[in-house]
């Protein structure tokens, strides 16, 4: 049985701080190996191991196909696919389920949450001007590359 996953949203965001908060989430999750990538608006990636054959552990090895599109207004179609390397496929609904609640939930949750905060802001005009972290919202140094609250990038 062939299965194909997918999630979209729309979202308030600009098409390449989606693309690249995109890559970050992927590079963090476990046994992903990003395979191709067509800036800002194509990431394909294998994701999880061969560990179950159950078809509903949300690190059962996949492949993973992120399109972005830009919209109107600042606004980004976020479409994510995913389909698993096996042919065995049990319990469907479940394994949808799991993959959502257990991978997916988590790229929409940071990227709303990036959707409801301003980009870097400049808090102060002075030399020792801080930014706010467009993830976290923690006050950071203009030189800083990587906020030391959540470990994103923000150069």
């Amino acid at each position: 049985m062939n299965v194909t996953v997918i999630y979209e949203e729309t979202l308030q965001i600009s098409l390449s701080q989606a693309f690249k908060l995109s890559m970050q989430w992927l590079s963090s999750q476990h046994k992903a190996k990003i395979k191709k990538s067509t800036p800002p608006t194509f990431i394909e990636a294998k994701q999880g191991t061969m560990m179950t054959n159950t078809g509903h552990d949300p690190n059962w090895k996949k492949r993973i196909r992120i399109n972005l599109y830009d919209l109107n207004n600042g606004k980004t179609l976020i479409r994510v696919e995913a389909s698993p390397l096996s042919r065995n496929i049990l319990r469907v609904e479940k394994l949808k389920k799991s993959w959502f609640d257990g991978l997916f939930s988590h790229l929409f949750t940071l990227l709303r949450t990036i959707e409801e905060t301003t980009p870097l802001e400049v808090l102060s005009t002075n030399k020792d001007a801080k930014l706010l972290c467009y993830n976290c919202g923690n006050k950071i140094d203009k030189e800083t590359k990587i906020c030391p609250n959540c470990g994103i990038d923000v150069a």
